[in-house]
């Protein structure tokens, strides 16, 4: 599996954890979560015309939150298969960029299990930009060999 690969299944695994956690800790919750989330039902507000609770609103961005990342993991796995391998160092450096900041998001503000899973989409995309730029360079080393030898053939 490519180090592009495993960094966008970091994004998966953290999103799919992320929204089965948030669903098991809602249903299964100690007391003091249970505290908490009766104070945040208690608080209602209007917004933009429609009555909500803290609650329903912080839920609804955790689960929203939660999928967005498997699915943002889902379209860097479609980025890889589609983008030719010259064009990998671009996709791989934006995979970096979108990892390095949920990583300091994660970091600042998030569990353990975040932090360890975007260090790893980080490593992963920061290798895959390494080897992206060797592969381009060998690959036109081969390319150049290539028209060289058919250069010769044609002379021939």
């Amino acid at each position: 599996m490519s180090s592009f690969r495993i960094g966008a299944w970091c994004w998966i695994i953290t999103g799919a954890g992320h929204t089965l956690g948030d669903i098991y800790l809602r249903n299964f919750a100690s007391a003091a979560d249970e505290s908490i989330d009766a104070a945040m039902r208690a608080h209602p507000f209007d917004m933009l015309g429609l009555h909500r609770t803290y609650y329903e609103v912080t839920m609804g961005f955790s689960l929203a939150m939660g999928l967005c990342m498997v699915f943002v993991g889902v379209l860097l796995l479609y980025i890889h298969r589609l983008t030719p391998r010259q064009g990998m160092r671009t996709a791989a450096t934006l995979g970096l960029a979108m990892s390095a900041a949920a990583l300091a998001i994660s970091a600042w503000l998030e569990p353990p299990p975040p932090i360890v899973l975007f260090s790893a989409a980080c490593v992963a995309f920061g290798w895959s930009v390494r080897n992206s730029g060797r592969l381009t360079l060998e690959g036109e080393k081969v390319a150049t060999a290539g028209r060289a030898v058919t250069a010769i053939r044609a002379g021939s």
